[in-house]
């Protein structure tokens, strides 16, 4: 019995769904082109990528003396170079279709899961961690130079 009342209640609301397509204009219902990319400036990856280079510098130069701890960075970098390469990756596909698009570089902001953006504030949450991470390491490795 309840089994048949979901059934009914999905088709109904299939059925609704089909009458409001059937309403849409054309160029709504036209394929469109999936916009993969991550608005970024060069400025961000580069601010990005020499914040992970100090923090791996550094913490190269506090802890490197012993095998396990050069293995273990060896381990953090490979991760962190798949984690970025992945992203490259994702990146680069379809990325002569996406020249055509027009740019978001005017706009003065992204738009994210949670709303709009600001440039300022979004790129202040995306390298915070990054920064503190170079932060701390370069700390970690003063401490260790001093002791």
């Amino acid at each position: 019995m309840l089994m048949d009342f979901q059934i009914e209640g999905g088709q109904a609301i299939t059925a609704e769904i089909n009458a409001e397509m059937q309403d849409l204009s054309e160029r709504y219902r036209a394929p469109s082109h999936e916009s993969r990319t991550f608005e970024l400036p060069a400025s961000v990856w580069i601010t990005m990528f020499g914040s992970y280079a100090l923090f791996f510098t550094a913490l190269f130069v506090a802890t490197g003396h012993g095998t396990a701890a050069i293995f273990a960075l060896l381990i953090s970098i490979t991760y962190t170079v798949m984690y970025f390469g992945t992203a490259a990756v994702l990146n680069n596909v379809s990325a002569a279709e996406r020249k055509a698009l027009p740019t978001k570089d005017s706009i003065g902001g992204m738009d994210t899961q949670t709303g709009w953006m600001d440039n300022t504030a979004a790129y202040a949450q995306i390298l915070t961690v990054p920064i503190l991470l170079a932060v701390f390491a370069c700390a970690f490795a003063i401490i260790r130079a001093v002791i």
